[in-house]
């Protein structure tokens, strides 16, 4: 691993340390509308502060992808490079996108001619580049997400999780994403499309669980839940599933009725030169031997 990538990864996890604070996003239940009234203050400050996250993000991607491959750089334009990038699976067509969108952010906001303003709950950028029209209407909880979504593709890089858990994590960040988008506009005009690996993968917060209680059945593994944790929605659980001298982390959503095939569980073995996992990981599996007879406090 190169001392650039591995900077790159330490800048993308420094991004995207945050207080577990609640998120707020909008939902439409109805097509008619009800205008809420705000008193009058320094509209588009806050939401315009947001783009610097926006703007790292897009450098930490270009230098990402250039490490990568310097000839993708090499006297192209942005749109070229874009077109260039590789898409040998989900995750890289995700990057590709959110290299995309970035884009538009990045010319809207340093090109003489670009404009961008924050009027009615959203970020509107815009910019008549290259004989284009560039447009970008996107909710501030957007581009906290596009930071986001970057954040983790860096970091996945040195995480032991299996290709197909950043599949699914990547591929629920960019629904979400387009979901925040209101207006785009670039060279190919549509946003990429494809269908993701789950219905919903919960990407706001995940279960560790070391200590799974396994059945194997036929061809299947029967992953024992009590009644109390069955829903997948309020409780999202990663198995971490030690199996012939190596580790599988299995998300709840990849089980059917708590059981998967054995032949599927090759998709979900951690990318681990051997069954141990990061020195980091020990302190999010808390142990304490407790003695009969003391108390608890």
């Amino acid at each position: 691993m190169s001392k650039q990538t591995t900077l790159l990864e330490h800048i993308a996890t420094a991004c995207a340390t945050r207080l577990p604070l609640p998120g707020y996003r909008q939902v439409e239940l109805y097509t008619k509308r009800r205008k809420l009234f705000f008193a009058q203050g320094e509209e588009g400050r806050p939401g315009l502060e947001r783009l610097q996250l926006a703007l790292a993000a897009f450098h930490q991607l270009e230098d990402h992808f250039a490490a990568a491959d310097p000839s993708l750089f090499e006297g192209r334009s942005t749109w070229r490079r874009y077109l260039d990038l590789p898409r040998r699976n989900v995750i890289d067509k995700v990057a590709a996108e959110l290299y995309r969108i970035l884009r538009i952010v990045r010319i809207a906001a340093l090109h003489r001619g670009g404009r961008c303003e924050a009027r009615e709950g959203l970020l509107r950028l815009s910019c008549d580049f290259e004989r284009c029209a560039l447009d970008l209407n996107i909710t501030p909880a957007g581009i906290d997400l596009l930071a986001g979504a970057v954040a983790v593709f860096l970091d996945s890089f040195r995480q032991p999780y299996p290709e197909a858990y950043t599949e699914a994590l990547l591929a629920q960040y960019y629904v979400d994403i387009v979901a925040e988008v209101r207006k785009f506009g670039d060279e190919d005009r549509v946003l990429f499309q494809f269908r993701p690996p789950f219905e919903f993968f919960n990407r706001h917060f995940r279960f560790d669980c070391d200590n799974p209680k396994v059945a194997a059945d036929a061809d299947r593994l029967r992953i024992e839940v009590g009644r109390l944790y069955r829903d997948p929605v309020r409780f999202p659980i990663d198995f971490y599933l030690p199996l012939d001298d190596a580790l599988f982390i299995v998300p709840v959503e990849a089980l059917k009725d708590f059981t998967i095939d054995t032949a599927a569980l090759a998709r979900w073995r951690a990318r681990l030169p051997d069954a141990r996992l990061p020195a980091a990981f020990e302190m999010r599996f808390s142990r304490e031997e407790m003695v009969v007879g003391l108390p608890m406090t």
